[in-house]
């Protein structure tokens, strides 16, 4: 969970006039509606702060509604954050976004944003209100429960990193078999739902154990989950926040999202009965209580320690909402950048030939990939999320340069610097060694590391609330690679489409990708006999 989960709930969007046409084709909707949602746009608009007044706008909304400002948001972001680079050069500026009004800061502004204790991450979510929406409250638990999150990541999964690499590895063998087979010849796949269904089965093992991990109900729960509720959020976002929870029903993204909600509680119930029950008998018995190593159990003892409430099932989508979609995404940039450099495919390949045949599956192992840790920090630099450090403000605070931003408004970040060719070298170009070649500097091996987050490298965050899982994120993507890298040959299919999808402020792989794949006839070595 980091600064980039509110962008997991942006990556597609359907067509502005679609839904226009859908909202208003739903006969039982009063017209009144319609009326409702242009007065409270520009009511909205009219009470907003005048203290900010002064800065500059760089896509205002026009007198009655910010539904153009933010369409040409959605479509081109990047073109408008440019220009305002340009116009307005370490200053602060107000920018149209799915989120309403957002006052854009320059990356000076990082260390001051994460220390200032009005500013919150956790506070988007409160301002978004989704919890209102049925069967979108573990995406609410986000921001509510989020202390919980990041204690457990930080406590619980950090821990067992060095006792689940083993597990993880036969548990992603069994994924790429089942997904991909021992093709002799080429087969063409769609390379999204391939690593979407690894990552689910992968972080499932870890969390809920094996039995849940190939459980299938709960796998297409834990996908769809986080797809639908992704597709609703980017819908709704077009609508006043005070609307959303009335016309949510309206859209069949939201509909599967309660759906899928309630199908995990009846799935996951029995479980936890059973669990309870185990250790009731074990107390009447007075035997030592059973204790289960996994994420159900970690939520029970870290709210006991912080005397919180909590359920169980909706932890267990916030798991997959936090934990899938954002793995798989890089997981798959990666991939695709190696395949269209089969040089860099080869090192790689040789590398993690030189690591495991030395030190087999171990943590220190995934550690020493380094030029594979390189390879994926570079493509999270070369496309970043357009801005970072996303805070709702919940006190008035007056900011270093004299700035003023109201209570209820929202801040972000310019994260240009991961771009900059003041900071990085041809900017522009991938450069698998890139980070790899900053570690032999003194003093920056640590840095270079793509745990390590800074100013400069924002992909996982940074401050207190840089990802707490990303430690084993990393290593789920690199055991992956392994096997993927090891087991097949790779391109990329006819004519396909591999250029970044690009919503807002967000950029995520392209699902319409499709790759070519078979099984290598020569194996250097049997990574699953390690």
């Amino acid at each position: 969970m980091n600064d980039k989960l509110l962008s997991n709930f942006t990556f597609s969007s359907l067509d502005d006039d679609w839904t226009s046409r859908a909202l208003l084709s739903v006969h039982s909707v009063p017209y009144l509606l319609g009326i409702i949602l242009v007065l409270s746009t520009t009511y909205a608009w009219s009470i907003s702060d005048p203290s900010l007044k002064k800065l500059p706008y760089v896509n205002p909304p026009n007198l009655f509604s910010n539904a153009e400002a933010k369409r040409t948001y959605r479509k081109s972001a990047k073109t408008i954050l440019q220009k305002a680079r340009k116009q307005y050069p370490n200053q602060p500026y107000r920018m149209t976004t799915e989120f309403g009004e957002v006052i854009m800061l320059q990356s000076e502004a990082f260390d001051e944003v994460r220390n200032t204790p009005s500013l919150t991450f956790f506070g988007t979510f409160t301002q978004e209100r989704v919890g209102e929406i049925s069967g979108f409250s573990p995406v609410a638990a986000i921001g509510h429960s989020g202390k919980l999150l990041q204690i457990i990541a930080r406590k619980q999964l950090t821990k067992l990193l060095g006792q689940v690499t083993e597990p993880l590895s036969e548990e992603i063998a069994y994924a790429v078999n089942i997904n991909l087979g021992q093709p002799a010849v080429w087969r063409e796949i769609s390379i999204t739902p391939l690593l979407l269904d690894i990552t689910a089965r992968m972080s499932s093992r870890v969390f809920l154990g094996e039995e849940l991990a190939r459980n299938e109900e709960w796998l297409y729960i834990a996908k769809n989950y986080t797809v639908d509720a992704v597709e609703a959020l980017t819908m709704l976002s077009k609508y006043p926040v005070n609307l959303r929870r009335y016309i949510g029903w309206l859209f069949p993204q939201c509909r599967r999202v309660n759906d899928h909600f309630g199908r995990a509680r009846k799935l996951m119930d029995p479980i936890l009965k059973k669990r309870r029950e185990m250790k009731e008998a074990a107390l009447a018995a007075g035997q030592p209580v059973p204790v289960f190593n996994d994420a159900l159990e970690w939520i029970e003892q870290e709210s006991k320690a912080l005397n919180s409430g909590y359920d169980a099932v909706e932890f267990q989508l916030v798991l997959s909402v936090v934990a899938i979609s954002t793995t798989s995404d890089l997981l798959q940039s990666t991939l695709v950048e190696l395949i269209q450099h089969p040089e860099t495919m080869q090192a790689v390949r040789d590398e993690i030939v030189h690591v495991l045949r030395q030190d087999g599956w171990k943590k220190s192992s995934l550690y020493n990939l380094k030029l594979m840790d390189s390879v994926i920090k570079e493509t999270q630099r070369i496309r970043p999320f357009f801005t970072a450090m996303r805070r709702a403000v919940e006190a008035d605070t007056v900011l270093s340069d004299g700035i003023l931003v109201k209570k209820g408004s929202r801040v972000h970040i310019d994260t240009h610097r991961m771009v900059d060719p003041e900071v990085y070298e041809s900017p522009e170009v991938w450069k698998a060694d890139r980070f790899l070649e900053l570690r032999s500097q003194p003093g920056k091996e640590h840095m270079a590391q793509l745990v390590t987050t800074s100013v400069d490298h924002i992909g996982f965050g940074h401050g207190e609330h840089a990802c707490p899982g990303r430690f084993f994120a990393a290593n789920e993507i690199k055991i992956v690679l392994c096997h993927l890298l090891m087991k097949y040959d790779w391109e990329l299919a006819p004519e396909t489409d591999t250029k970044y999808t690009t919503v807002g402020f967000n950029q995520r792989a392209n699902v319409a990708t499709k790759v070519l794949y078979r099984q290598r006839q020569k194996v250097e070595l049997d990574i699953d006999s390690i």
